[in-house]
């Protein structure tokens, strides 16, 4: 039997996404009323516009896809969205804790405050998007990918992340205190700072990165530099 081949052989596992958004190409169009009247389960929405979205715990969006959703906040606290896609979407403050996302996607958006400690979020992936303050505390992170996006910081503390990616991601400030870190790859990412050192275990950084963490990376380890 040949010995089992260590994590340093195998590499960095990437993000694994089995959902397609061309299964979403034949839905029924949707306005206001419709949305009003709940039907979130296979409607195409296009240029919904107003101050307040809000959905209750056990609410389910499934297979429905947004085209252009200007929104002042959205209210989805323990509601759940599974294969549906968000393009062009503007929302300051989203809540969205204590929820559960499955094969997701956000293109094009920009999104402020993102409030989603202890959620569990599996295949979901931000494409060309601005993100604000990004609250993933206590949250589950299994095949996530951040791709040509701008966040502002992001929190991951007490998070469990397992193949999460950045790819041409700048992160302004990374919180990773207490963070348990499986394939998280940050050699995509430009950090301007990172909080918790300690909590990067796990992740694989790139040599240049490695350079310009050597200090904090020293002072972690107790180890004088002069």
């Amino acid at each position: 039997m040949p010995a089992a081949r260590s994590r340093k052989t195998q590499g960095t596992q990437s993000p694994s996404f089995d959902f397609d958004e061309s299964v979403l190409g034949a839905l029924d169009a949707g306005d206001d009323a419709m949305l009003d009247a709940g039907r979130l389960d296979g409607v195409a929405y296009s240029g919904i516009s107003r101050e307040t979205w809000e959905l209750g715990t056990g609410d389910t969006v499934e297979a429905c896809r947004f085209d252009g959703l200007d929104l002042g906040t959205w209210a989805l606290r323990g509601a759940r969205v599974v294969e549906s896609v968000f393009a062009g979407a503007n929302i300051p403050a989203v809540s969205a804790a204590r929820g559960g996302w499955r094969d997701v996607e956000f293109v094009d958006s920009r999104l402020g405050s993102l409030e989603a400690f202890d959620v569990a979020w599996r295949g979901i992936r931000f494409t060309r998007c601005k993100l604000g303050y990004v609250n993933l505390r206590g949250a589950e992170l299994l095949d996530v990918a951040f791709v040509d996006c701008t966040i502002d910081e992001m929190d991951l503390l007490d998070a469990a992340a397992r193949r999460v990616a950045f790819d041409g991601a700048r992160v302004g400030t990374l919180n990773a205190s207490g963070a348990q870190l499986t394939d998280v790859d940050l050699r995509g990412a430009d950090i301007g700072q990172v909080i918790g050192m300690e909590g990067l275990r796990g992740a694989t950084i790139s040599p240049e990165q490695l350079h310009l963490m050597a200090a904090a990376l020293a002072d972690l380890a107790g180890v004088v530099v002069e």
